[in-house]
């Protein structure tokens, strides 16, 4: 057996692990893909092994050495087109997304342009902040200088980026990724989900087509025993994962086991959420009720950022919660089949991801929570990858939230718990009261007060009067089990930077 084959077996268990990020069959050398929304297979993809991750690994290393020697600004204009094309081709790649995971047509498009949106972002702040160093620009800042020394900082790519990958925005998050590493001057080996195969494989051949070097980024097809070579390869210089907590844990251990070796590669993890909103009794109840059930049931819940559960002071619980389920019924009127414009809620990415949701609302009730409100179930949709939009409620949530799987673990699904709290105090106590810490919100006419609540909360994102946003312009990650590290932003950018210290004696 070869070093990197029993590396790979050391970690096979890595990618394998349960979670919101299930995984497509995998037979023999091929990942078969099957369509939620028909149970027709929509594809069937090449996957890789350990040794073409290997060649891939050292292709993608000699490629690296001449794209970081590459002008910023030819790469650059190689991203911007990437970004071109993707607004050229969004409705052939929409089809892709939604034929594979059910999105449905209408959101799918919308994110292969937010997909364009992010990388033209992200090259924008990489050249205005000299974040994009080459041969003929080192990136570099002065600290301090005296007449005998000048002290500077320069910036160097960190090299090969192995990128595990997640389903539920498939072209989203290798836009982040493949913008931050690429215009930084390094190469991607990028894993691509084994449920959105063909989005993993387009977005190659898009940087092909807009000028980006053969090797520079390179698709690795396949299921957890690919996930696991990849992230084994001894010198990496980056890992970035998004994915389950559990899954992020066996990846961060196995990174940190080659330290006496070619040492660790620099590791970003965004794990699971459970993530929580607040509604003041000072809020906009229409308002908050539209922006919560967008949160909750968006994707049908599949997002890293949804909103899971409402916390609601007690004296507007009420008509919040008549006004939540009347934006409930608004999300079911439009469940359907997600190829139709007119759909907003397709199925979820398969039959087991439907049947943990309902475990967990099953849970629920059977401890003592209420149904509130649900929608139409798979009978009307013919899949049983549907699930309906449902709100739980009840005495029985408050105070004991790590008793229910619905408001303790992640769901990943068109289920939110509503709880009523007696004040501010009530509110930050239970919204913490989780091992996750990812997005929170907080609704209020006084934004002073909502930003202040937000202080207290242990999340990487606040949001007030506002859910699910993430912007190119910011950093994105989360705390305690949610991850570590950041993506997007500037600080995104300088995760695929190492910074040299330079001591100029003069």
């Amino acid at each position: 057996m070869t070093n990197a084959m029993a590396a790979s077996a050391r970690v096979a268990l890595v990618l394998t692990g349960g979670g919101r990020r299930a995984f497509a069959s995998v037979r023999g050398d091929v990942i078969q893909v099957t369509n939620p929304a028909t149970g027709a297979v929509v594809a069937r993809v090449p996957a890789d092994d350990d040794m073409s991750v290997a060649r891939k690994f050292v292709e993608a290393s000699r490629a690296q050495r001449k794209w970081a020697s590459t002008p910023a600004s030819d790469r650059a204009a190689c991203l911007r087109r990437y970004a071109q094309l993707l607004k050229d081709k969004a409705n052939d790649l929409a089809s892709d997304i939604t034929s594979e995971m059910g999105k449905p047509r209408t959101h799918a498009k919308a994110e292969v342009l937010a997909a364009a949106r992010r990388v033209e972002a992200i090259v924008d702040i990489a050249v205005s902040e000299n974040l994009a160093p080459s041969d003929d620009d080192a990136a570099s800042e002065i600290r301090h200088a005296s007449k005998r020394l000048e002290e500077r900082v320069e910036l160097e790519p960190v090299g090969v980026v192995a990128h595990v990958s997640a389903w539920n925005y498939p072209h989203l998050l290798a836009a982040g990724v493949a913008a931050s590493a690429l215009v930084s001057g390094n190469a991607v080996l990028h894993k691509p989900s084994e449920k959105t195969p063909t989005a993993g494989a387009r977005v190659e051949s898009l940087l092909l087509e807009a000028g980006v070097p053969r090797g520079v980024f390179q698709a690795c097809q396949g299921g957890p025993e690919v996930g696991a070579s990849l992230v084994a390869l001894r010198g990496l210089g980056a890992i970035a994962f998004t994915g389950s907590t559990e899954t992020g844990a066996n990846i961060a251990r196995a990174a940190v086991g080659d330290v006496g070796g070619t040492g660790a590669p620099k590791t970003m993890m965004e794990l699971g959420g459970n993530d929580a909103a607040y509604v003041r009794r000072d809020a906009s109840l229409d308002s908050a009720a539209v922006s919560i059930a967008s949160g909750a049931f968006e994707n049908a819940g599949q997002g890293c950022c949804a909103v899971e559960r409402v916390y609601v002071h007690r004296d507007v619980a009420e008509p919040f919660v008549e006004k939540l389920i009347d934006a409930a019924r608004n999300w079911n009127s439009r469940t359907g089949d997600p190829t139709l414009a007119e759909t907003a809620l397709g199925p979820l990415v398969d039959v087991p991801a439907a049947r943990r949701v309902a475990a967990q609302v099953t849970e629920a009730v059977e401890l003592g929570a209420e149904i509130l409100y649900q929608g139409d179930g798979h009978e009307r949709h013919g899949s049983p990858a549907y699930y309906p939009v449902t709100i739980v409620g009840g005495a029985a949530l408050r105070g004991s939230a790590r008793a229910f799987a619905l408001t303790r673990e992640e769901t990943f699904g068109p289920a939110v718990a509503v709880v009523v709290v007696d004040d501010d105090e009530e509110a930050i106590e239970s919204v913490n009261d989780t091992k996750f810490g990812l997005t929170a919100s907080v609704y209020s006419s006084d934004e002073d007060i909502a930003v202040s609540l937000l202080r207290r909360l242990h999340v990487g994102t606040g949001y007030v009067n506002a859910c699910t946003v993430v912007s190119p312009r910011l950093p994105w990650g989360g705390r305690r089990a949610s991850g570590f590290g950041v993506s997007l932003g500037k600080e995104g950018v300088l995760f695929f930077l190492n910074a040299k210290s330079v001591y100029a004696r003069r």
